[in-house]
């Protein structure tokens, strides 16, 4: 069964603010869908994708 995005997620869509703040602020990134969600799931609600809760490049 291949993933598919079917707009669900639109529905729950995270506020924009500045990039470097929204994962401090408890957003996460559905990275096949290409949003930033605002839920307390672990996984997609559209298309059950793990959430990126951390930058990806973020340097020390």
């Amino acid at each position: 069964m291949g993933r598919t995005c079917r707009g669900i997620c639109i529905m729950h869509k995270a506020e924009s603010v500045p990039n470097k703040i929204r994962y401090e602020i408890g957003q996460k990134r559905c990275t096949f869908c290409g949003i930033f969600l605002s839920i307390e799931d672990t996984r997609c609600i559209c298309c059950k994708v793990v959430l990126r809760t951390k930058a990806r490049g973020k340097k020390n």
